[in-house]
Formats: C-alpha cells, sequence, structure tokens
C-alpha cells in the first residue's frame, strides 16, 4: 500500500513540474509552486528528486517517454512519411511540455543527462525519417543524388513546429489544421525528392 502511495505522489510530482518547467523554463520555475501544485511538501520532492536539477530530468525523460514514435517498415516511401510526420505532430500536442523542455535543454543549470535525453531523442527522430528516405531512395521512389540526413533533420523541425501554428489558429479543433500542415509538408518533401 506504501509503494502505491509513494508511486502516486512521485507521479503528482513529476505532472506538476512538468507544467512548470514547460511553462517557466528550468530558471524560472519554482520549486514551492511544484509542490503546493502537487500537494506535497519541499522536502519530499527533494526526497525523491534529489534537487531542482534532478527534478527538472526526470520530467525531461517522463515527457520524451510518451513521446516515442514509431516508424513503419512497410509501405510507400510517401505513406510511411506521411505517418510519421503524423506521429510526431500527435506526440507534440499531446505533450506541451515537449517542445518547451526541448529548446530548454541547452540552458545553463540542465544537466549533461538531460541535454543528452533531448539529442538521443531527436536523433532517433531524425533516423526515423532518414531511413524512409533511404529506403525510398534504394526502391527508386526517390532521387539517389539527395542527401538524406538535412532532409531528415528539416521534415522532424518542421513536423514538430506544425503543432504550434495549429494551436493558434484553430485552438477547439487543431487537428484539421495540423493534417493540412502534415499533407502540405510531406508533398513538399515527397516533390522535391522525386525523380525530375
Amino acid at each position: 500500500m506504501g509503494g502505491e502511495h509513494s508511486t502516486a505522489r512521485r507521479d503528482r510530482i513529476l505532472a506538476a513540474a512538468e507544467r512548470e518547467f514547460a511553462t517557466h523554463g528550468l530558471s524560472g520555475a519554482r520549486v514551492d509552486r511544484i509542490a503546493a501544485r502537487a500537494g506535497v511538501n519541499k522536502q519530499l520532492l527533494f526526497h525523491y528528486f534529489g534537487s531542482k536539477a534532478g527534478l527538472h530530468h526526470a520530467a525531461i525523460v517522463a515527457v520524451l517517454d510518451r513521446a516515442q514514435i514509431r516508424a513503419s517498415a512497410h509501405g510507400q516511401p510517401a505513406e510511411r512519411l506521411r505517418q510519421l510526420v503524423g506521429e510526431l505532430q500527435d506526440v507534440t500536442a499531446g505533450s506541451p511540455a515537449l517542445l518547451t523542455m526541448m529548446a530548454d535543454a541547452n540552458s545553463a543549470g540542465v544537466t549533461d543527462n538531460s541535454a543528452r535525453a533531448v539529442d538521443e531523442w531527436y536523433a532517433r527522430a531524425i533516423g526515423s525519417v532518414r531511413q524512409i528516405l533511404v529506403d525510398g531512395q534504394r526502391s527508386g521512389h526517390f532521387r539517389d543524388d539527395l542527401d538524406a540526413a538535412p532532409i531528415a533533420e528539416l521534415v522532424v523541425s518542421a513536423s514538430l513546429g506544425t503543432v504550434v501554428p495549429a494551436r493558434s489558429a484553430e485552438p477547439s479543433g487543431s487537428s484539421k489544421s495540423r493534417d493540412q500542415l502534415r499533407d502540405t509538408l510531406v508533398r513538399l518533401v515527397v516533390d522535391y525528392c522525386a525523380w525530375r
């Protein structure tokens, strides 16, 4: 029973920390606000996470763990790319803290482990897109004179960024706007990569 209660408290602290760090970044976040929102005292927070930086790291890891994407190895490259861009948009829309915490990962005071976790997540996302592009080159769908790496990085960055305008354009139903942005991004990439 005590373990379940302890896990629930830890989860409440992490949820409160994600909101606080997403809103204020590491430097502007306040441990007392996190503790108050989680309904615990600051000492318990430090007991679980050791420090504000330790809590920040745990929050980043929790956000990134929920933001896993799975690139399909089957199907036409354009459809696989469309699916992956949609997944990137979904994880970003589903976790408002993701973009803020990724941007904050190289700020002063952020642990090397936190920055490394963000870099590894980003590299995996780029690698997934790159693999689709390379597979498209091998199958003859895409030009073989392309450097897939910078295109993949552009696709990931644009995919994550499409959630921001979608939120501001249609706050009550942003999925339609995200779908339009996703389809436009995929068309641009496929057109650029196609044989001319």
